[in-house]
């Protein structure tokens, strides 16, 4: 076997003394002009395009089921300079032709004391934008998910609204306009004075019909996009400070013209009566939150998704229930809550004892009633980073979905420790995940990937998931006699599945990389 290196990757050829051979059949130098001396050589390729990498998923809130329709993606942040695809381009801002999301991170891998930060929005057709922090601490980090509601189809913990909103010949409303959200907990309602003209994203007045969107989220909605950390600006600019924020009321507004532009201003202001979930604890009472409690208003911008304060506003009663009211001139995602400032000094950190090196396991952690923070790790160092002081409980759950243990805290900040209870008769699996060209190109690509895997049957979003290090790893701690499915993300879902015996095995799972993959192309 011979071998060819450069910089970045390793080429091995197969078929030695392959010249020789073709010499001795052929004996004459006149017909080896006519041969491809590589012809029937099998390239086999290492590929990583950057020093460190994360990938994710856009998945539908309701299904778990990675999205199968273009998403928009754009990358910003402190080192958004630094971002590559898995093409090895500079791109920040690009349409994907599925729900699965890789950024690779060129120069320095960063580390717990000099982390890389990122802001994700993400958008598609038919559903409700997003937006996601990254931290990115390592060379290969924990994977992200972020869940889009479906307009159409929402969870349960999301109202969703759709209505149109006919304007005048004049350009403006003939008669006020109201878009009601019926909700259990948190319903929400839009007003439109008679008179208001409408304004597109470019600038551009409005005319004829408006599609409105109008969707009212649970506070607990793992939707909302919100973390354990949220930068808030509270004047509106470029800087911002990391705060926790405790949610009440969410509502997520979406306007768009007959010309398909979004509708984002307005010529007079448009009342929102913003419902709250009774439970919401007040931060300064310590109480549950009651008519006359202070609350504060925080927009996200759609497009840079950056959080900013907009103003202070007393809890009323609306209906049967709670609620405050806030006139807006801008339509976006508003949360209504309280802010409570973190600190770097304050890290929510847990040891997990019991696993396996390599196990890979899927975490929540609840704070305030809220999943603040979940993922999947093999990390026995979970470090979820600055975090807002007070109570938190952290649950484990294994690659069978069952729940391995939990911590409870009084206070989330500092070093914890998590003893679990490991499954036991458990087998490994070792995997080679190798990657054919779509092109025809004798080229096997042997990748450095996450592979997610769970029991057939379950929610996909709920898979377990480890990165793979030139096409080679190991998914440790499985169920023996019990049907798994193995998963790889690129430009949709690649699937192995297969039933585990009582011992260790080796399997291989195949997908197909797009022409335009720099790894094709050698």
């Amino acid at each position: 076997m011979k071998s060819r290196e450069n910089s970045s990757t390793r080429i091995f050829i197969k078929g030695s003394a392959l010249l020789l051979t073709l010499t001795l059949l052929l004996g004459s130098c006149n017909e080896l002009r006519n041969l491809d001396p590589l012809e029937g050589v099998t390239y086999k390729l290492n590929y990583k395009p950057a020093n460190s990498q994360i990938q994710g998923l856009i998945v539908d809130a309701k299904t778990g089921q990675s999205l199968t329709i273009p998403i928009q993606v754009t990358i910003l942040g402190r080192d958004a300079n630094r971002v590559v695809t898995f093409d090895g381009k500079a791109q920040t801002a690009y349409s994907s032709p599925k729900g699965d999301v890789y950024i690779g991170l060129k120069g320095d891998v960063p580390t717990t004391q000099a982390p890389a930060e990122l802001r994700l929005v993400v958008d598609a057709a038919g559903y409700i934008p997003s937006a996601k922090e990254l931290r990115l601490t390592k060379s290969l980090n924990d994977p992200f998910i972020i869940r889009l509601v479906k307009e159409a189809d929402p969870p349960q913990e999301v109202s969703v609204k759709q209505d149109q909103i006919r304007l005048g010949t004049n350009a403006t409303l003939p008669a006020n306009k109201e878009i009601v959200v019926a909700s259990a907990s948190v319903p929400t309602i839009l007003q439109f004075p008679e008179g208001t003209g409408m304004k597109d994203e470019k600038g551009n007045a409005v005319t004829g019909t408006v599609a409105a969107t109008v969707a009212a989220y649970s506070p607990g909605s793992t939707s909302i996009p919100v973390g354990l950390t949220t930068p808030v600006s509270q004047s509106g600019g470029n800087s911002t400070a990391n705060v926790a924020l405790h949610i009440a009321g969410y509502t997520s507004v979406n306007l768009t013209s007959s010309s398909g532009q979004s509708v984002t201003t307005f010529s007079k202001p448009i009342l929102i009566k913003m419902g709250i979930t009774p439970d919401f604890q007040n931060k300064t009472t310590g109480q549950r939150v009651q008519v006359g409690d202070a609350l504060s208003v925080y927009r996200r911008n759609e497009k840079s998704g950056v959080w900013s304060f907009v103003q202070d506003v007393k809890v009323e009663a609306q209906g049967s229930g709670l609620g405050v009211s806030f006139p807006v001139a801008h339509f976006t995602d508003y949360a209504v809550g309280q802010a409570q400032t973190t600190s770097s000094a304050c890290q929510a950190v847990w040891t997990i004892q019991g696993l396996a090196e390599g196990y890979a396991y899927r975490y929540e952690l609840v704070q305030d009633g809220r999943i603040k923070a979940s993922g999947t790790s093999v990390d026995q160092t979970l470090t979820l980073g600055e975090a807002g002081q007070g109570p938190a409980d952290l649950m484990i759950y294994g690659s069978s979905g069952s729940l391995l243990g939990k911590s409870s805290v009084q206070n989330i900040c500092g070093n914890h420790v998590l003893s679990v209870s490991a499954p036991q008769g458990t087998v490994n699996i070792n995997f080679t995940v190798r990657g054919a060209c779509e092109n025809g190109k004798n080229i096997e690509v042997y990748p450095t990937v996450l592979v997610r895997y769970g029991k057939q049957g379950a929610d996909p979003s709920t898979f377990v998931g480890t990165t793979f290090e030139n096409g080679q790893g190991t998914l440790v701690g499985l169920e023996s006699n019990t049907a798994y499915e193995a998963r790889v993300d690129y430009e949709g879902t690649w699937t192995e599945q297969f039933t585990t015996g009582t011992g260790a095995e080796n399997r291989t799972l195949t997908y197909v990389l797009k022409s335009h993959t720099e790894a094709c192309k050698q």
